[in-house]
C-alpha cells in the first residue's frame, strides 16, 4: 500500500487527514470546473459540498484480525528434507537480499504445504484479501518441483515439459500474478539451487490471448513486434551500464525499481537474449531463430509472449 504523504512534514497522513484530503480534492475540482463569481453562491455551494451525503459519505473503517501463523518450515518434519531446507533458505535474510518467503507461514499456508506434499490431497483455500492465497499454491508447486529436481535430477534436467498449470479467469489476473512468478521462480537463489540439483533452473511462461502476433513466427514479424523491447528495456539497460551516459542514474533507478516490482523480464542476460541490434533473427543454415530464444540459464521461457 502506498501511503499518502504530507508535503510539509514528509510523514504519512493519519486516517482523518487522508479522508479530509480526498474530500477537499474532490470539492476543489468541482469548484474549479464550475466557476461562479458571486460570493454568496460560492459560500452556499461550499456548505452544500461539505455536507455528508452530497459528494461524500461518512467513512466506514473496518479492522480485521491478524492471520494466525502456523508451524515454521523447520517444524514441518513430515516434509522431504530437501524441501524443508530449501524453503528455510528462501526465508533467510542476507545483507544484500530480502527473504522470498515468510517463516513461519500463515496456518492455511503451512496446511496447504502439508496436505499437498505430504498427504497428496487436493484443497480449496478460502481466505480474505492479503492472506497469501497465492503462496498457498506457489509454495506447494515449488516444493514438488524441488522434490523432482533433487530425487530425479536426470529426468528433471533433460525431460522438458509442463509440470504445473495455474489457470486464471481473466488476463488481468495473469498479468498481475506474472510479477509474483518472476520474483519467486525467477530469483537467482531459486535458479542456483535447481541448477545445483539438476543442471537447469525452473522455467515458467505466460500463455494468454495477448500474444505478440498470431500464426507462424517470422523474422519480419519479430523485427516489428519485438522492437518495443529494444526501445525500452534494452535502451535503459545500455544507459545504466554506460558511465558516460547522462541518463545513467535515472536508468539505473528505473531498472532496479522494475526488477523489485517483478516488472522486468526474467532474463539473467537480457541483452544476450535479445541479440545485437540489426543482427539477423533467423539462421538460414540451421533453420532456427538466433535471437529471442530461450537460453540455458533463462528461468522464463521465450515464446510469442513477452518474457
Amino acid at each position: 500500500m502506498i501511503e499518502p504523504m504530507d508535503n510539509t512534514s514528509e510523514r504519512p497522513l493519519t486516517i482523518d487527514q487522508t479522508i479530509a484530503k480526498l474530500q477537499n480534492a474532490l470539492r476543489d475540482y468541482i469548484e474549479a470546473t464550475y466557476h461562479v463569481s458571486d460570493s454568496a453562491l460560492v459560500a452556499e455551494r461550499k456548505t452544500l459540498l461539505n455536507t455528508i451525503g452530497v459528494i461524500h459519505q461518512q467513512p466506514f473503517i473496518e479492522s480485521t484480525p491478524r492471520y494466525q501463523t502456523g508451524p515454521s518450515f523447520g517444524q514441518l518434519l513430515d516434509l522431504a528434507p530437501e524441501v524443508r531446507f530449501f524453503l528455510q533458505g528462501l526465508a533467510k535474510r542476507t545483507p544484500h537480499e530480502k527473504p522470498l518467503l515468510f517463516d513461519p507461514p500463515y496456518t492455511h499456508q503451512s496446511r496447504a504445504i502439508t496436505e499437498t506434499l505430504v498427504n497428496h490431497k487436493s484443497l480449496i483455500v478460502m481466505t480474505g484479501t492479503g492472506s497469501g492465497k497465492t503462496e498457498s499454491f506457489l509454495m506447494p508447486a515449488l516444493g514438488k518441483l524441488a522434490t523432482e529436481a533433487f530425487q530425479r535430477p536426470k529426468a528433471f534436467g533433460e525431460q522438458g515439459g509442463v509440470r504445473a498449470l495455474i489457470l486464471y479467469p481473466m488476463n488481468a489476473l495473469v498479468n498481475d500474478q506474472l510479477g509474483r512468478l518472476r520474483l519467486l521462480f525467477g530469483d537467482t537463489r531459486v535458479g542456483d539451487q535447481f541448477r545445483k540439483w539438476a543442471g537447469r533452473p525452473i522455467r515458467f511462461a505466460r500463455y494468454t490471448s495477448r500474444t505478440l502476433y498470431p500464426g507462424v513466427r517470422t523474422s519480419k514479424r519479430d523485427s516489428k513486434s519485438l522492437a518495443p523491447i529494444e526501445k525500452y528495456y534494452i535502451r535503459h539497460l545500455e544507459q545504466m551500464l554506460d558511465p558516460s551516459s547522462p541518463m545513467q542514474a535515472q536508468s539505473e533507478q528505473l531498472v532496479n525499481e522494475l526488477k523489485r516490482r517483478g516488472k522486468w523480464p526474467s532474463k539473467p542476460d537480457l541483452m544476450k537474449w535479445f541479440g545485437k541490434s540489426g543482427a539477423r533473427w533467423y539462421n538460414e543454415k540451421t533453420g532456427q531463430f538466433k535471437r529471442c530464444v530461450t537460453l540455458p540459464e533463462d528461468p522464463a521461457r521465450s515464446s510469442s509472449v513477452a518474457p
